[in-house]
């Protein structure tokens, strides 16, 4: 009966499918909606124009389904997943659950609701050059904490072989919630591309979203200016390395609100040079197993009101797994020991909490 067990979880494990989620993305150190130099299905958030790479799937990512929960993270994700089709040369699907982080830290500052019911519409093709486009469109007219939410975004994209740019713009941001707090979102954009060259690939974007807490009559911004390389090495049939220098300026402006994000309406900018490598290896037909740490070779936050600062503690540590079933696989962060989740757990692999994070996709 023993054998029996381990023939069939072996034949249940044979095809290897295209594993790809938030939580590994996570576990390589990377923005869990997207990268710009290792492959996964997120990337879409980053560049529309990467549907193409990705088509015949469907993604599952569990998280929290309270309506005011804070940002994404491992610690408290949300909840998202989506089916895309292959057509010919065209690509196309949806993808329900999908939020802006930084969108959701400008609602937090102001005292109002994170987003919510987005629905994301894709379609791609490749003409000789590989093009994408998405529309984001999220609306609720009456919560028992919410009066009203409204959100709508697009993302164009566009691949010419070994250069690649984006366009993702914000076209609506607004929130009324029920207890008189109110946010509303100014245009905002990420704009971006990148260069293969060799082993490497060369990256840059821009990011700036404002807003206005309408019931404190206050001005908020973040901006966002990265520039880096990161390169893939397959060290051999099974193991492949990940390797990123980048340099980034992060500026917050945020005037006295109801929130934490503050800065007295003056520029807070936070300049970092992080490190990060990462390596992910085929344990088995059924098992990956991947790894990150990343650090701050240099750091500087800058305010008028203080004196420069470095960034404390800047070393992460990362770990994932993916258990693969046929075309099936479930993807998860493993031992992130995050007191939020048990006492004790800092730096420990728990049995009785093995994964966070957790998705399921399914290739065909």
């Amino acid at each position: 009966m023993k054998k029996q067990l381990i023939v069939a979880l072996g034949l249940a494990v044979l095809a290897t499918p295209a594993f790809a989620s938030k939580a590994r993305l996570q576990a390589l150190g990377e923005d869990t909606n997207g990268s710009f130099y290792i492959n996964d299905n997120r990337n879409i958030f980053l560049n529309a124009a990467h549907v193409n790479n990705h088509k015949d799937f469907v993604t599952f990512e569990t998280g929290n389904t309270t309506a005011d929960a804070t940002d994404d993270s491992a610690v408290a994700p949300r909840p998202e997943g989506g089916v895309f089709f292959g057509q010919g040369n065209l690509v196309y699907g949806v993808q329900l659950g999908n939020e802006s982080n930084t969108s959701n830290t400008l609602r937090n500052w102001a005292g109002s609701a994170t987003e919510q019911n987005n629905v994301d519409l894709f379609v791609a093709g490749d003409a000789g050059v590989k093009w994408g486009a998405n529309l984001t469109y999220g609306k609720v007219t009456e919560t028992a904490t919410v009066d009203s939410s409204d959100v709508m975004r697009t993302r164009l994209g566009v691949v010419a072989g070994d250069i690649e740019g984006f366009a993702n713009i914000s076209l609506k941001n607004e929130v009324k919630d029920k207890d008189g707090s109110e946010f509303e979102g100014k245009l905002g954009y990420q704009i971006g591309g990148s260069y293969a060259m060799n082993a490497y690939k060369f990256f840059a974007e821009y990011r700036n979203i404002e807003g206005e807490d309408k019931t404190a009559n206050a001005d908020g911004s973040v901006k966002l200016l990265r520039v880096g390389a990161g390169r893939t090495d397959k060290l051999n049939d099974k193991a492949s390395l990940f390797t990123k220098l980048e340099v980034s300026q992060t500026t917050i402006n945020a005037e006295a609100a109801t929130g934490a994000l503050t800065t007295g309406g003056e520029d807070q900018k936070t300049t970092n040079l992080p490190l990060t490598v990462g390596l992910e290896y085929d344990a088995a037909s059924w098992l990956t197993l991947r790894s990150s740490v990343s650090q701050s070779l240099y750091s500087d936050v800058s305010l008028k009101a203080t004196s420069n600062q470095n960034l404390a503690n800047t070393t992460v540590v990362n770990a994932g797994a993916s258990l693969k079933f046929g075309e099936m696989s479930v993807d998860g962060v493993i031992g992130n020991g995050d007191a939020a989740l048990a006492s004790g757990t800092n730096g420990s692999l728990r049995t009785d909490n093995l994964m966070s994070r957790v998705s399921f996709n399914y290739n065909w």
